[in-house]
């Protein structure tokens, strides 16, 4: 993939290389390096995701991509994305968020008209350099490399595990110096997206409640509503069906690539 000068610049000066699945066997698997210790545990049992995680990589390995390190060839940041169809007001897009459109991309019924961003993940020794926003950079790139120039995110705001009893509706109403009080979502903002809605289905995860317990090391005693680390809002254990089923919010946000050059 050819970058724009102003990103390949930015890149040299970082002594990065840019790497797409389809540029070598075994992305995946060193990709995962960088993306699995970043997630709670139980934050890699969703059904969607599970399903279809490698066969998106063969379908859309343009989409998935990497910075590595050109010295030393250490791989620091991965980043998922999935082309989407969506035909109405964009403010309305679906509540299902992150399934939705791993889904959506994945059935390909209709030609695409957005990119979706799904995740971005740094190796903890690299954060606070503002590497996220060169990431959302490339994905910008390779979006408009293939004719999409909107890109919708549902944003999973990275603080809000510290607040899992606050609405998401409210907590994205919380500021700090006048932008968003939420650092990632403070990354997109700051890069010119704006909140189109929360999605509040974003994610489904279900299990037993060993399956849950062996997730986070708690212990569940009786039914009612856990909070646990990592967790944006609190696990329902339900003891009568031996079920713990975890639903996240997120944030959908728009990157208009289009009316930013107008």
């Amino acid at each position: 993939m050819k970058l724009s000068p102003q990103l390949q610049t930015e890149l040299d000066s970082r002594n990065l290389k840019l790497i797409q699945a389809g540029d070598m066997d075994g992305f995946l698997e060193a990709a995962d390096m960088v993306s699995v210790p970043s997630w709670p545990e139980f934050m890699m049992n969703d059904t969607v995701a599970n399903t279809n995680w490698r066969p998106m990589h063969d379908k859309y390995p343009e989409f998935q991509f990497s910075l590595i390190e050109k010295d030393t060839e250490q791989w620091i940041a991965v980043g998922n994305s999935i082309p989407v169809h969506f035909d109405g007001p964009l403010e309305t897009l679906p509540d299902k968020g992150w399934d939705w459109a791993v889904l959506n991309g994945m059935e390909a019924e209709q030609p695409a008209n957005l990119i979706c961003a799904l995740a971005i993940q740094i190796l903890p020794t690299y954060r606070g350099g503002r590497l996220s926003a060169v990431m959302i950079k490339v994905m910008q790139e390779i979006g408009l490399g293939h004719g999409l120039d909107k890109l919708v995110a549902p944003v999973r705001p990275n603080k809000k595990s510290d607040y899992p009893l606050i609405p998401m509706e409210s907590y994205i109403e919380w500021s700090k110096d006048d932008l968003p009080f939420d650092p990632w979502l403070r990354v997109h903002h700051r890069l010119g997206a704006r909140i189109l809605k929360v999605c509040p289905e974003a994610m489904h995860i279900s299990g037993t409640i060993k399956s849950w317990q062996e997730w986070t090391g708690l212990s569940f005693q009786s039914s009612g509503d856990y909070i646990v680390p990592g967790a944006l809002s609190p696990v329902k254990i339900d003891f009568e069906n031996d079920r713990g089923v975890y639903i996240e919010a997120n944030v959908w946000m728009l990157h208009d690539y289009h009316k930013k050059a107008k």
